[in-house]
């Protein structure tokens, strides 16, 4: 049974479930789950956490995003992407630009910054998602979020169309982001395009595609990748057997840790846990017998 997470290339025009649902027809891992949905229409990375990996999604979670994404100057979307009317707002492009540098409005945007969630998204306002609340006509209150954007980055501009490359953090809505920009150029904008191409450590160069998932040993990212850089302890088989008990096992390696990576002395991730006055405290222990 394998653990981790597989980072698929999600192709366009199938949902992230769907592409869930393929994952486990294929592999029937015991628990599986999506790290970061992606919309029908992007494509890219999508973390997909096999068995015990779910225990540790987290930490995928919680990592800065980059997209690569195409925008339509001069219309605007009900949707913010080509899946809703899409209308025209009579303003010239060039002008716009030629008055407000595309350089510098994007500058503009780097940084901390409030977003307000798109009603056309997955959020849950009173356990309703709000995309079923837009597609009846119905608009609610949304609270802003706090968002960085660390760089945005112009690939080109062809006609009335660029593309940047966008970092972000976690719980950023590019095509919100996109209006934003459409707004303060004057035209409008909508998101034509979008591809996710990195998920904190991971790389375009780590996904697989639907059609090599049978080999699935050789794309799966193991527990200890998932959880990047995080500080580790080494214990005996015995001290894990103790933990497992829901004892506290003591050490003189550090007195006290919010959170630290248990490894097992094959250097093998076993948990996660903190350290309190020279005590090991177990949080989420892995359980490879199941």
């Amino acid at each position: 049974m394998v653990h981790g997470v597989i980072l698929l290339d999600k192709p366009k025009n199938i949902s992230s479930n769907k592409a869930l649902y393929l994952i486990k027809k294929i592999l029937s891992p015991k628990k599986a789950g999506i790290v970061g949905i992606l919309d029908p229409l992007a494509s890219g990375m999508l973390p997909i956490v096999l068995n015990e990996g779910t225990k540790l999604a987290k930490y995928v979670e919680n990592q800065d995003k980059e997209y690569l994404v195409t925008a339509k100057l001069g219309f605007i979307s009900t949707t913010g992407d080509e899946e809703g009317i899409i209308t025209s707002t009579g303003k010239d492009v060039h002008v716009s630009l030629s008055s407000n540098p595309l350089s510098s409005v994007l500058d503009s945007f780097i940084g901390n910054q409030k977003q307000i969630p798109p009603m056309y998204s997955g959020l849950k306002i009173n356990g309703i998602k709000l995309y079923k609340l837009a597609r009846q006509g119905i608009n609610v209150d949304r609270k802003p979020r706090d968002i960085n954007i660390s760089n945005i980055e112009l690939i080109s501009v062809n006609n009335n169309e660029i593309k940047i490359k966008i970092s972000c953090s976690k719980g950023t809505y590019v095509r919100t982001l996109i209006e934003s920009i459409g707004e303060r150029i004057g035209v409008g904008a909508y998101t034509k395009d979008l591809r996710r191409l990195r998920v904190g450590s991971f790389y375009e160069e780590n996904m697989v595609l639907l059609d090599d998932i049978q080999n699935i040993n050789d794309h799966i990212i193991s527990l200890e990748m998932m959880i990047g850089k995080m500080e580790s302890i080494t214990i005996t088989e015995q001290e894990l057997k103790t933990l497992k008990y829901g004892q506290n096992v003591y050490t003189k390696k550090h007195m006290n840790i919010d959170e630290i990576a248990i490894k097992n002395q094959y250097s093998n991730l076993v948990g996660i846990g903190m350290i309190i006055n020279n005590y090991i405290y177990t949080k989420r222990l892995m359980n490879f017998d199941e």
